[in-house]
């Protein structure tokens, strides 16, 4: 009677969730969520890791054929990388594709943080969410709509901003012009949204916090810096290390859209050369090549600043 009991018992706790109830009575809760979850996994499936067997590609003679059909390419599958690294039109954009993204991270991950930190200081709440509402609006702008923009107000003859400065400044004529303007353009439109994280971190600090700093006599500014910075460091970190993944990523309609002739030099990016040579010219095999080479080394510096985070007493990602 005892076993019979104990294996009832046992049972029982098998098909029960951890909270106390069935998995019945589970499914019948949350069941909802889980059907929820179906579009986004078909989403995934069909286009995120279905496309992943063309990597092969890379590796294969080029052709419209499925890769794995085709034979493989020379020099052992690696001729297409070969091809890449002796391109001088691809070294220039890998190169012009890490300064910029360098620039990004230097001067552009900074502003959302500074301007979490000036929002978080405004007294009054009816202005704070108008000056929010203003920034966040250029992130809902395409960047074919902003470099339409740009090229009328930034124009050297007739533009808007060289008449009130009463110059001819070509800020898209010039390849150091481009590269400046092409940053602070990049900061204005995403700067704000990026602020929404920060924002949000810094209501998890606790307010007894900056009262027991303002009773040893903190003003704002060491406020600021002895319990504010501290508070919201692991997110900075957590920001910076997926910053750090995408440094030779590069999305291609900002460059694109702002590029003209005179500035190829300093625009021609990754996926722009991806684009001429993919599409425009049907090398598939290389501007797959080229697109694999890319996420591997995305990949790597994620390791290894995630790695760095955690060696420094960081959470990291993972």
């Amino acid at each position: 009677m005892r076993s019979a009991k104990a294996e009832s018992t046992a049972v029982a706790a098998k098909t029960k969730k951890p909270g106390g109830f069935s998995w019945k009575t589970y499914m019948r809760r949350y069941g909802t969520l889980y059907l929820l979850l179906i579009l986004p996994i078909i989403f995934f499936l069909v286009f995120r890791y279905t496309p992943m067997a063309y990597i092969l590609l890379a590796f294969k003679k080029n052709s419209i054929d499925p890769p794995w059909t085709l034979p493989w390419a020379k020099n052992h599958g690696f001729q297409w990388f070969i091809r890449a690294f002796s391109d001088a039109n691809f070294i220039s954009a890998l190169k012009n594709t890490i300064f910029l993204n360098l620039l990004d991270l230097v001067i552009g991950s900074p502003m959302p943080i500074i301007m979490a930190l000036l929002l978080n200081e405004l007294a009054f709440p009816k202005y704070k969410r108008v000056t929010q509402t203003v920034l966040y609006l250029p992130h809902f702008l395409s960047w074919v709509i902003i470099s339409t923009i740009t090229l009328r107000l930034f124009a050297t003859n007739d533009g808007m901003i060289n008449k009130l400065l009463g110059t001819a400044i070509p800020f898209l004529g010039t390849e150091g012009n481009w590269r400046a303007t092409y940053i602070v353009l990049g900061i204005w439109k995403e700067c704000g949204w990026n602020t929404i994280i920060y924002l949000a971190a810094l209501t998890a600090i606790s307010p007894e916090l900056y009262e027991a700093a303002e009773v040893d006599g903190a003003g704002r500014l060491r406020k600021i810096w002895h319990v504010t910075l501290p508070g919201i460091r692991s997110t900075i970190i957590v920001l910076l290390i997926m910053n750090l993944g995408h440094i030779l990523g590069s999305e291609f309609d900002r460059p694109f859209t702002l590029s003209n002739k005179l500035v190829e030099g300093a625009s021609k990016t990754i996926s722009i050369f991806v684009y001429e040579r993919g599409i425009q010219g049907s090398q598939f095999a290389l501007s797959t090549a080229v697109g694999l080479f890319q996420s591997v080394v995305c990949v790597i510096f994620l390791l290894m600043s995630n790695s760095l985070a955690k060696k420094f007493g960081e959470r990291g990602i993972w």
